[in-house]
């Protein structure tokens, strides 16, 4: 076949996966342009951190890659924490909780006699590879500030904050293929605020379209492979004429980051399977959402095969101003389900103790039920955290019988102290940000978040 020019189109669209049938013995030289130009076109598959190369560099020289992967998942709309978090046997000063002490879980060998929610058995089994906060002072009823705030540590009224996500930050120091994805009911990654290292972000809805980017079949695989030798040969000869060049240098480290996702073939690993499902699907709850099961099923894929180190999730309906029994319990049930098959999967691939997994609503909610049957905003919350190696069958926090504040605790073991004694804490959110960093990042990390502060309580792991 006879050489022919090739143009900008045919060239970017060879890159981003749209053009297949031309191959680089068929086309002339890539030009210096088109070479320097590249970078933009390759950005589906290599993040912005490698592409800005020398830049990165002078911002951060050292590296706080991930210890743990991070699982983060949003309860949408406020839980009740008598149902979740802190179940309590009564009033004592006789509000009417309509609550069934008797039902509540207990946390399977637990050190502390702690308890769960009626409607999470499966979750109260977890026993050691399970921690629960209590008594999170939430500081608000807003579902925007209070979702914003156990997102990113700071508390504003306005539900605005100028600072990067929990998860966000924890993805900025990834090498992952998809160093944050957003999945059905998650919170939206805030990134670009504060960041040491920019950090990109697939979500479910464009995941197709970033599936479609891979090569499909053998054919297409030696066809993409053949033009990134072709680009790795322009590069070599490029930098022969004009010396060393930082948008060469980042063209080179994402084609070399490209080549590897090829051949590792990721682009499959980023579709379902029948197989994928079949944890999921095995016994659910009558009724389980498929949509809620494809979500799970694809986070459990994505941590197992190392494409992606943290994943944002979700459910919705905790706004429970009415019909609360009728409406939370299946919910709940749902939840409990689809949340422990995640943890048996991990466990199952020797990944749980290198995965934290965090659940965590906008606030807590009334003890009293109100005149429809449900309870309304509380400014009390509470979170749940599982795997990551912690040590668990234990909770840390504390609220009153009536769930009118949250307890001071001692820092180091997380038991409810008097308020005001020396070193005691009321857990807020700050305390749940500072444990994740530290378990995901380390401890060296906390210099660049001091607004997040980690206790003991929350970030001893396991024989220790």
């Amino acid at each position: 076949m006879s050489r022919k020019k090739i143009d900008d189109n045919v060239y970017n669209g060879i890159l981003s996966g749209g053009v297949d049938a031309v191959l680089p013995s068929e086309v002339a030289e890539i030009s210096r342009r088109q070479l320097l130009k590249t970078g933009v076109s390759m950005t589906a598959w290599a993040t912005a951190g490698q592409m800005i190369g020398t830049k990165v560099a002078l911002a951060q020289t050292t590296s706080y890659a991930p210890i743990r992967n991070l699982i983060w998942i949003s309860m949408n709309g406020g839980w009740d924490i008598l149902e979740v978090t802190d179940p309590k046997p009564s009033s004592t000063s006789g509000i009417d909780m309509s609550y069934t002490w008797g039902e509540a879980r207990d946390i399977a060998n637990s050190t502390d006699g702690s308890k769960i929610g009626r409607w999470l058995p499966n979750i109260a089994a977890l026993g050691q590879d399970l921690l629960v906060l209590r008594g999170l002072a939430m500081g608000t009823t807003s579902h925007m500030a209070g979702s914003v705030y156990m997102d990113t540590g700071i508390l504003s009224n306005a539900g605005r904050v100028n600072a990067a996500s929990i998860p966000s930050i924890v993805a900025s120091e990834s090498v992952a293929t998809i160093p944050i994805i957003q999945l059905n009911g998650g919170s939206e990654p805030q990134t670009d605020r504060g960041l040491l290292k920019p950090v990109s972000v697939v979500r479910a809805g464009n995941l197709e379209l970033y599936r479609s980017m891979y090569p499909n079949g053998e054919d297409a695989l030696q066809r993409k492979m053949a033009v990134l030798d072709y680009l790795r040969q322009s590069v070599t000869r490029l930098e022969g004429k004009v010396g060393a060049n930082d948008r060469l240098s980042g063209l080179q480290t994402a084609e070399e980051k490209v080549r590897a996702q090829f051949a590792a073939n990721v682009g499959a690993q980023l579709a379902l399977t029948d197989s994928d499902r079949t944890l999921f699907r095995a016994n659910a709850p009558q009724g389980m959402n498929n949509g809620s099961i494809d979500a799970v099923a694809l986070a459990l894929k994505m941590i197992n095969n190392n494409i992606s180190n943290c994943i944002n999730l979700g459910f919705g309906g905790f706004d429970t101003h009415q019909s609360q029994t009728a409406r939370l319990q299946p919910i709940l049930t749902n939840v409990d389900f689809l949340i422990a098959k995640l943890v048996e999967g991990l466990r199952a691939s020797g990944k749980l103790d290198s995965t934290l997994i965090v659940m965590y609503s906008d606030f807590g909610r009334t003890p009293k039920v109100n005149s429809s049957s449900g309870r309304d905003h509380w400014p009390v919350g509470g979170a749940v955290v599982m795997g990551g190696g912690i040590a668990g069958g234990r909770s840390v926090g504390s609220t009153d019988d009536n769930l009118q504040g949250a307890d001071y605790v001692d820092p180091g073991t997380g038991l409810e102290t008097t308020s005001g004694g020396v070193g005691a804490v009321q857990l807020n959110p700050t305390h749940l940000g500072g444990m994740v960093l530290e378990l995901t990042l380390g401890s060296a990390y906390s210099q660049y978040r001091p607004y997040l502060q980690a206790i003991p309580a929350l970030t001893r792991l396991k024989g220790s």
